[in-house]
C-alpha cells in the first residue's frame, strides 16, 4: 500500500512539473546584422528538451520561468538565456572570432645561442660551430629585412580581413535575404542591390545598423522613377566592372 501511494505522490508531482511547463516561442538573430539564423540548436538544461530553428531563425520549446537555454550554432558563440517571463523572446548570437595560435619556430640544428644585434638592423646573430658543434670564433647574420616582411604581412591580412567582410556583405544583400525587409521583387531587387550594396568601410563602421541602413535606402530607392533607377544601376554596374 505504501509503495502504491510513492507511486501516485510521483505520478501526480511529474503531471505538476510537466503543466507548470509553457510553449516558448522566440527568434534567434546574429548580433550585427540582425539576419535570422536557421539550425540554431536551443536546449532546455532544465528539461532537456531541445530544439532547432527553422529557416527565419524561429523556434519554439517547452519551458517555464527561471529555466536555463543553452543556445548554439556553427561559427556563432554559444550562449546562455534565463527565462524570466514566457513571452517571445529574442536572441542574438555573436559571431566566433577565429585566431591563430602562436607558432614557436625553432632550428633543425638545435640550439644556437641566437641574439639580435642592433647594429644590423635588430637581424638574429648566431655564434659559428665546427663540425663538431664547438665554438670557434665569429659571428654568422640571418639577414632578413622583418620590418619589410612585416608591412607585407600587414597588407595580406588587412586584405584577407576586407575580402572576409565583402563574403559577408555579399550573403546578405541577396533578394532571399533583404526579402525579410524589402517589399522588392525581381528587377527592382536586383536594382537595390546594385545601387546601395554597402562598401566594407561602410559595414564596419561602428554606427552601421543593418535593418536601418537597409530601410533608409529603400526611402531613397522608391523615390527614384524607373528610368533613374535603371540609369543608376547601370552606371553603378560600369564603375564595378
Amino acid at each position: 500500500m505504501y509503495k502504491y501511494l510513492l507511486l501516485v505522490m510521483f505520478c501526480l508531482g511529474l503531471q505538476c512539473s510537466v503543466s507548470a511547463q509553457q510553449l516558448l516561442k522566440g527568434r534567434v538573430f546574429e548580433n550585427k546584422t540582425r539576419v535570422g539564423l536557421t539550425g540554431i540548436s536551443i536546449q532546455n538544461l532544465n528539461s532537456k528538451q531541445s530544439t532547432v530553428t527553422d529557416n527565419n531563425g524561429k523556434f519554439s520549446i517547452g519551458a517555464k520561468v527561471n529555466d536555463m537555454l543553452l543556445v548554439k550554432g556553427f561559427a556563432y558563440q554559444n550562449d546562455t538565456v534565463l527565462v524570466t517571463k514566457l513571452n517571445e523572446m529574442e536572441i542574438f548570437l555573436l559571431p566566433q572570432q577565429h585566431m591563430l595560435a602562436d607558432v614557436k619556430v625553432t632550428s633543425a640544428e638545435g640550439p644556437s645561442m641566437a641574439f639580435y644585434d642592433p647594429y644590423y638592423h635588430g637581424q638574429t646573430t648566431t655564434y659559428q660551430r665546427d663540425a663538431a658543434g664547438n665554438i670557434k670564433g665569429g659571428l654568422t647574420f640571418r639577414l632578413h629585412y622583418f620590418k619589410k616582411d612585416e608591412r607585407k604581412k600587414a597588407r595580406r591580412e588587412k586584405k584577407d580581413k576586407e575580402n572576409q567582410v565583402e563574403q559577408e556583405i555579399d550573403r546578405l544583400f541577396t533578394p532571399k535575404a533583404l526579402a525579410q525587409y524589402l517589399p522588392l521583387k525581381g528587377q527592382d531587387m536586383e536594382m537595390y542591390i546594385v545601387l546601395y550594396k554597402p562598401s566594407v568601410n561602410t559595414y564596419i563602421s561602428a554606427r552601421f545598423i543593418m535593418v536601418d541602413y537597409v530601410n533608409d535606402c529603400y526611402k531613397k530607392f522608391i523615390q527614384l522613377s524607373p528610368q533613374q533607377r535603371l540609369a543608376k544601376a547601370d552606371s553603378a554596374a560600369s564603375i564595378v566592372d
